[in-house]
């Protein structure tokens, strides 16, 4: 596919997030709801951090990092920003195993679109605003709170890794989404892979045993989501373990993407329209 016609394909994604709004404004009842949901979820999990610290008041990190209260609740709005993010822009991976065994996948083959953004896009859910709205609340007021000092090198690396390691995760689930072609449905190989992430998502990952922080960084990267963020802009890490993970980073996303084609076009090839 041409350079223009990727550029052009991705020129449609605001029109799918412009109507994704359109649809999240339709229900009001469920716009305040997932609101309240995730600040209730943040404010519980501040409370138990806060708990946790007046029994353990440090965690010391990989040798740079030193875990406090603030710090921890810094952590946790961290967290509902990366997924604010997710919920926008990968919540198709979702349902991918679902159209290619079920609703079918012929119609956006024909279509001059790729597939995969097809899917991805018909599925972004606007919610994702209340929970970026949310963590940058809770953001704001744990540095207010707490004292804590970011700088806008600090933000910008540090969105770039959540970004980018965020990458990595969800191309690694749509790859696994996509053996639907050989497997059939198979949504508890996602599930068991997101209960992973959805828990240790909110716990500094570099106080693990080092087996777990490498399996947490290199197989399933949920480092990326919220703790490696959260210590680049508190401006924790020193220059070379921010390039050194920022590098792993972009490697993850450049290894999963040619995976993840590699199985999405042999599953194309042996795929029988549904019914067919």
């Amino acid at each position: 596919m041409a350079r223009n016609d990727y550029l052009r394909q991705l020129g449609l994604i605001p029109s799918y997030l412009r109507l994704s709004l359109l649809r999240l404004g339709e229900n009001k009842l469920q716009l305040w709801g997932a609101f309240a949901t995730s600040a209730f979820s943040f404010i519980f999990y501040a409370i138990f951090w806060n708990v946790m610290t007046l029994q353990v008041p440090i965690l010391t990190g990989v040798g740079w990092v030193v875990w406090g209260v603030g710090e921890l609740t810094f952590l946790v709005g961290m967290t509902n920003l990366a997924w604010s993010f997710g919920a926008f822009f990968w919540m198709g991976i979702w349902e991918i195993h679902w159209y290619i065994t079920e609703l079918g996948i012929e119609e956006y083959q024909i279509r001059p679109v790729n597939s995969i953004l097809q899917i991805m896009a018909q599925n972004f859910w606007a919610g994702g605003i209340i929970q970026m709205s949310v963590g940058i609340i809770m953001l704001g007021l744990s540095i207010a709170t707490f004292g804590l000092v970011i700088t806008p090198i600090g933000i910008v690396l540090g969105l770039l890794a959540l970004l980018l390691g965020q990458a990595a995760l969800y191309i690694l689930w749509a790859t696994l989404a996509s053996l639907a072609f050989w497997i059939g449905r198979n949504a508890g190989l996602i599930e068991i892979s997101d209960a992973i992430e959805w828990n240790f998502a909110r716990m500094p990952i570099d106080v693990m045993p080092h087996l777990v922080q490498h399996f947490l960084t290199f197989i399933l990267p949920v480092i990326f989501i919220s703790t490696v963020p959260t210590m680049m802009m508190l401006g924790q890490l020193p220059l070379e373990p921010t390039l050194l993970y920022l590098t792993v980073a972009g490697v993850l996303v450049f290894v999963w993407i040619l995976i993840f084609n590699a199985v999405w076009q042999a599953g194309v090839k042996r795929y029988q329209p549904v019914g067919g």
